[in-house]
């Protein structure tokens, strides 16, 4: 039932909602507070890890979520080159790039891409998780990683976040 625009729930009193206007919420940039979380990646599988990692850019963890505007986190990753692959993808799986010239394709395999730059596999791996658009590739601004066990971020004082399933 309505009265003058507003709408009234079912099984509240209209007096009790003279003069609230109910509409939904719309987060601004100025209301989002954003938290710095760092995760150890040891033994984490890569996936589990890249669709973790993308929801907690993008905020999808928070009740304020919308999708048109950035209210994710920061997200430290540590630990890169301990991460767990799944199965045989680390010989099977092939990583492809071109120069742009005639005869310029290279190839090579996930495990050869760890070995020599585990922070750029996870960071491939996370961005692909994520939707393809302007808003996203600013949030994947905000994913920091690094192969050792030390950050440079310790004075944002960032929250360690556990996962619940680690590799066998």
């Amino acid at each position: 039932m309505t009265m003058y625009g507003h709408v009234a729930l079912a099984g509240s009193p209209q007096r009790q909602l003279q003069g609230v206007i109910l509409s939904t919420f719309h987060p601004k940039s100025g209301d989002i507070t954003r938290k710095w979380y760092v995760i150890d990646a040891t033994d984490v599988v890569l996936g589990k890890l890249a669709s973790t990692v993308a929801d907690l850019l993008r905020g999808k963890h928070k009740p304020q979520f919308a999708p048109n505007v950035d209210c994710g986190d920061h997200v430290i990753i540590i630990n890169a080159e301990k991460i767990h692959i799944s199965s045989n993808k680390r010989d099977r799986e092939m990583r492809y790039r071109h120069s742009g010239y005639p005869g310029g394709l290279r190839t090579m395999t996930l495990g050869q891409s760890l070995d020599a730059n585990p922070a750029r596999v996870i960071e491939e791996a996370v961005t692909g998780m994520m939707p393809h658009n302007k808003l996203s590739s600013s949030s994947a601004k905000k994913l920091h990683v690094f192969n050792g066990a030390e950050h440079p971020y310790a004075g944002q004082k960032p929250e360690t976040f556990e996962f619940k399933q680690v590799a066998q």
